[in-house]
């Protein structure tokens, strides 16, 4: 670690950290060097500089709701086709839990441009390419986005529902997402099933893998329409009640617990789950009317048990693929799949705020061998977060 050789008088700690928005989400950014090998210690150090566990975070750099409790850190790569690592960690709000269980897409999209601001990439040009290995899941992600006098570029006329403006563009591309923590893309080897709640409820369901496991449910048979808020969402206890039994179900299934009945405590935020329902028009959260002739699907997915307020881009990913698998419910409830000029299946996901598109391409054998998306970022701050010296490792500070 570089922030002290030693604990001196002082109450805390400075941590060399950023502040970044990528996508529809904000995560304080470190490098790997300041921080630190082992997980375990890591934790505490992250709950002290999120201000968690506290609904409000006051104490600390954390936004209080999911999409904004997120933390990455990136460090030198530790495979030949990467150009950084990148890890993870989803900072609890009410519980002293640090998830390191999957990805964030939408914070995988700023890990290119901070990477390039921070020194760890070197450009050439006016373009740069990142290759970011996403260490909790093993997968590759590439950005390519603009660079402006060596720094990414910020300003451009990308706009992305959830983030007001515009920014410039980062096109991201998922290689080869099936399979990120299972292993394969159906983990319980078929497109679809039903299972069973306590109360002797049956639901249609399909698990699929693809840049984060995710249960995917219908909409009708939770009482829900799919084109819910993010608010109406929470607001339906009754619903989302439900989705967290199944989604701790398949926790139990996927082997990420041991029971059931520990998923919200040990896993809060693997798998995903959500659902979906055929496309429809309805009003977004900020009052914006979207024409169900402009989706292909309508989809809500649950982020730390409480409803997302766009879409993760990891989900998204997993929808895109799921809508390409033959039986699965994405591809029950989706309109035919248009192909692009490339061939790539174009997959229009209607969610709370808006509209998100997804480019899901196949190989020769039948595969998805990338989903693409765009997205734009931005750098907030960069300084130090006082962390108090008590949560450090003996030894480590």
């Amino acid at each position: 670690m570089t922030t002290s050789s030693v604990i001196d008088d002082h109450e805390t700690l400075p941590i060399r950290c950023s502040i970044v928005r990528g996508g529809t989400s904000r995560a304080v950014f470190f490098l790997a060097e300041d921080l630190p090998a082992d997980r375990a210690a890591i934790a505490p150090i992250l709950l002290d500089a999120m201000g968690s566990p506290d609904i409000r975070q006051i104490n600390g750099l954390g936004g209080a709701t999911s999409q904004t409790s997120k933390v990455a850190i990136i460090g030198p790569p530790t495979r030949p086709d990467a150009d950084v690592d990148y890890t993870f960690a989803q900072v609890s709000i009410t519980a002293p839990l640090v998830d390191w269980g999957g990805n964030c897409g939408n914070i995988s999209s700023a890990v290119g441009p901070f990477a390039v601001n921070a020194g760890l990439v070197p450009t050439d040009g006016d373009n740069a390419v990142v290759r970011v290995h996403n260490v909790n899941t093993g997968k590759i992600i590439v950005a390519r986005f603009p660079v402006v006098a060596g720094r990414a570029a910020i300003l451009g006329d990308c706009a992305i529902p959830g983030v007001p403006g515009t920014g410039a563009r980062i096109e991201l591309e998922f290689t080869h997402p099936a399979g990120s923590v299972t292993g394969t893309l159906l983990p319980t080897g078929q497109p679809q099933e039903t299972v069973e709640i306590a109360d002797g409820r049956s639901f249609r369901v399909s698990v699929v893998d693809a840049a984060n496991p995710v249960v995917f449910m219908l909409a009708d048979e939770l009482g829900l329409t799919g084109t819910e808020t993010a608010a109406q969402i929470d607001a339906r206890t009754d619903a989302t009640a439900v989705l967290e039994e199944v989604r701790g179900i398949f926790a139990e299934r996927l082997g990420i617990v041991p029971s059931a009945a520990d998923a919200t405590a040990l896993s809060p935020g693997l798998p995903k789950v959500g659902f979906v329902a055929p496309p429809a028009e309805y009003t977004g959260t900020a009052g914006e009317v979207v024409d169900a002739e402009s989706i292909d699907l309508c989809g809500r997915l649950m982020s730390m048990q409480t409803a997302h307020r766009t879409y993760m881009l990891t989900g998204a990913v997993c929808t895109a693929t799921a809508a390409t698998v033959d039986g699965t419910v994405v591809a029950e409830v989706s309109r035919p799949l248009e192909r692009d000029s490339s061939g790539a299946y174009r997959v229009r996901i209607g969610h709370p705020y808006g509209g998100m598109t997804c480019l899901a391409t196949k190989d020769d054998n039948g595969d998805i061998s990338g989903v693409a998306v765009e997205r734009t970022a931005r750098a907030i701050l960069d300084g130090q977060v006082h962390v108090r010296h008590d949560v450090f490792p003996d030894g480590i500070a």
